[in-house]
């Protein structure tokens, strides 16, 4: 059957029910600061831009569809422990979006990888998939909890910014002047103990091929004068100077040491002298 031609749906009508949804979201929504991530050098292959910069930002409002509002969807245990995958589904204008948007001279349109901050609640969240399905006026945004990865955070909001502060620690590289064998992961300092150290950090690489040992997260200012002593090796070196890298490291608030002193008993457990184990002797 056709259509009937005595109704017709106009632009004005089209622009009510934008308008409608726009201001739903101003009623129901939150206040959100959306943060643009600026690409340096992309993989195209994993999708991945461990240098990236996160340097533009908006506040805007949003609905959040979920039922329970952040959510844990899956418990998954991965190299870095128990990985809790928080997600949240949240709807935001177009309008909205497009009008914020050109303030600042980017798309109009979320990308994958930006991030969503929600000062009411200190989440960060990063934007996995922008969808259409559910409202022709809105883009649905399904966002994961933002794991940081040494992205440049330079937002001008003092919660995110305080992120790579916090985070980063700079890795300065010691040159040794005598053999010894420090374990990497292990606590690294100057002074008679710990407790009373001058300076200590933590060996983040030993490389005996150049006698050189790279520390992180250091605290205090290291002295040519004394010894370095490894806190569980028992290692003692003296050294001529130290260099800071250009390296980063991401401190961890889950780093167990427990599991780098496992990985130093393998050599003690099985046995790599024999070129072929599986021969028995015979070559």
């Amino acid at each position: 059957m056709a259509r009937n031609n005595y109704f017709k749906v106009s632009s004005r009508e089209s622009n009510l029910f934008e308008q409608l949804v726009a201001e739903q979201i101003k009623i129901y929504g939150f206040d959100v600061h959306y943060i643009f991530r600026k690409f340096q050098k992309l993989d195209a292959l994993f999708g991945e831009d461990p240098i990236s910069k996160f340097n533009k930002s908006f506040q805007i409002e949003m609905f959040v569809g979920n039922y329970e509002f952040f959510e844990t969807q899956n418990k998954i245990i991965d190299k870095f422990g128990i990985n809790l995958q928080d997600s949240v589904t949240l709807l935001v204008s177009k309008k909205r979006f497009q009008e914020e948007s050109s303030k600042y001279g980017t798309v109009d349109v979320p990308q994958e990888g930006d991030i969503i901050y929600f000062p009411e609640y200190g989440g960060l969240y990063e934007i996995k998939y922008v969808g259409t399905r559910n409202s022709f006026f809105a883009y649905e945004l399904s966002c994961e909890l933002f794991r940081y990865s040494g992205e440049e955070m330079d937002t001008e909001i003092k919660e995110v910014d305080e992120i790579e502060q916090e985070l980063i620690t700079p890795i300065s590289k010691f040159n040794l002047l005598s053999d010894a064998e420090f374990f990497d992961g292990e606590t690294i300092y100057q002074g008679n103990t710990v407790s009373e150290s001058t300076f200590v950090g933590t060996v983040l690489n030993f490389d005996p091929s150049t006698n050189t040992v790279e520390v992180h997260s250091q605290s205090g200012i290291p002295d040519t004068t004394l010894l370095l002593k490894g806190l569980n090796s028992g290692a003692t070196s003296g050294y001529t100077g130290s260099t800071l890298t250009e390296k980063k490291y991401i401190n961890s608030f889950n780093d167990n040491t427990d599991i780098l002193h496992l990985e130093r008993k393998v050599k003690d457990i099985i046995d790599f002298s024999e070129k072929d184990p599986f021969s028995e002797g015979n070559f």
